[in-house]
């Protein structure tokens, strides 16, 4: 029987983590549960829901910062944002779709989006959700109130807890309350394709494309398998893969940097200029990882690599030889998904495929016992496990928030 606290204030909220501490009660964090499939199953059988502590506290459009409590669905916010012509730059996609596949367009709340640092394809222009957090209010594992930062950059002073809290997964503290910046959308987008089957050339184009004057703000490749899920014609009429290029802002700048692109990348394959909403469909694609969304019928493994941009190709074409398995490149070639049909095997070859590179890679989708068995986050080194590990002790002393999400416990209790 599991049960289920829901506060809906701050308040009530640290009676609940307050009454988990004094019985030693372990607590499952969680907003609307859309990413709970996201790392290992949390060893608990209550669970503190966040979903009532819900809504837009302010929003002021001409300052470019909105504050919501974090069960706030992001569909909420992103209807706000649309109706200032707004949006957060990070680009988030619709990430709970690639772990269950019984989800709506903009799964999840805002919470849930800053716990687990989400970014899309404007990450290699902009940054992730941490750096576009300018401040949070949360209840620590201790039972006390802390925040850090404030609704303006120049609030952040001293050590920035909210590059720290971004990407706990709930297990550093419960945040109530986050206030995050947002921009303007561009008056002007559009894409630049590059035909190109290799990923190895497809490497080196964005590669080339990131190094020009040209201010490209997203990256990718898509292999030849999927292009054809684009529904644009011309994409399908290239025949195979392509590097998808994007810049954006005025209008005349726009136009000069895609001329200027298709002039300079000519020599790697056929290039053709997209523009209007067939180019906002294909990064809606690429941020939502279209191809390897959840469903029944798809391999059972999803693998998030993250390597050098400059070596993404070469990793990406070793990968696929290796496992056999699909890959789409985003962030100029910094994160590759690799869909794969695998064993618990095929996990150690995909990760010193990564660590050979520097990188690292994360199990995102895989049935329930191979998460048992697998570390799902990448293996951290002595150093960066002991830093982590006095960081937890210091917010959450006796392991109460989400123990066992980020890796599984021991024998002795150890774990986060």
């Amino acid at each position: 029987m599991v049960d289920v606290l829901s506060p809906t204030t701050p308040d009530q909220l640290r009676d609940a983590v307050g009454w988990a501490l004094g019985s030693r009660t372990p607590l499952e964090v969680i907003g609307s549960g859309s990413k709970r499939a996201f790392g290992h199953a949390v060893l608990a059988d209550t669970v503190l829901d966040c979903s009532k502590l819900s809504g837009i506290l302010f929003y002021e459009p001409e300052e470019l910062v909105i504050s919501a409590r974090v069960g706030t669905p992001l569909a909420e916010i992103k209807a706000a944002l649309a109706e200032k012509n707004q949006q957060f730059h990070f680009e988030p996609g619709n990430f709970p779709a690639l772990l269950s596949d019984d989800v709506v367009p903009d799964a999840g709340t805002i919470g849930g989006l800053v716990a687990t640092n989400i970014a899309g394809p404007r990450r290699i222009k902009v940054g992730a959700a941490r750096d576009h957090l300018l401040g949070f209010e949360a209840v620590s594992g201790r039972a006390e109130d802390f925040k850090s930062g404030g609704r303006v950059m120049k609030n952040v002073t001293g050590f920035d807890l909210s590059k720290l809290m971004s990407g706990s997964f709930g297990t550093l503290g419960v945040m109530h309350t986050v206030n995050l910046k947002v921009m303007p959308c561009d008056e002007q987008s559009a894409s630049i394709l590059v035909a190109c089957d290799d990923p190895k050339i497809a490497g080196k184009v964005m590669t080339a494309a990131l190094g020009s004057e040209n201010e490209v703000s997203a990256a990718a490749w898509i292999s030849s398998a999927d292009v054809r899920l684009l529904d644009i014609p011309v994409a399908s009429e290239f025949g195979g893969g392509l590097v998808a290029l994007r810049v954006e802002g005025p209008k005349p700048s726009v136009s000069w940097r895609s001329e200027a692109l298709c002039s300079a990348l000519g020599q790697y394959g056929e290039t053709y200029e997209l523009a209007g909403s067939y180019s906002q469909r294909l990064w809606q694609f690429v941020a939502d990882v279209k191809p390897f969304v959840c469903a029944p019928d798809k391999p059972n493994m999803l693998w998030r690599v993250s390597v050098p941009p400059a070596s993404g190709g070469a990793v990406a074409e070793r990968l696929m030889d290796v496992t056999g398995g699909r890959v789409m490149m985003d962030w100029a070639g910094g994160l590759i998904w690799l869909q794969i049909t695998g064993s618990d095997a095929m996990a150690q070859q995909v990760r010193d495929i990564a660590g050979a590179s520097d990188g690292q890679a994360v199990l995102v989708r895989a049935p329930a016992k191979m998460r048992e068995s697998i570390a799902v986050f990448h293996p951290e080194n002595a150093a960066l496990a002991r830093i982590n590990a006095k960081l937890r002790q210091n917010f959450d002393p006796e392991g109460i928030l989400n123990p066992g999400r980020i890796s599984p416990r021991t024998a002795n209790g150890e774990g986060a």
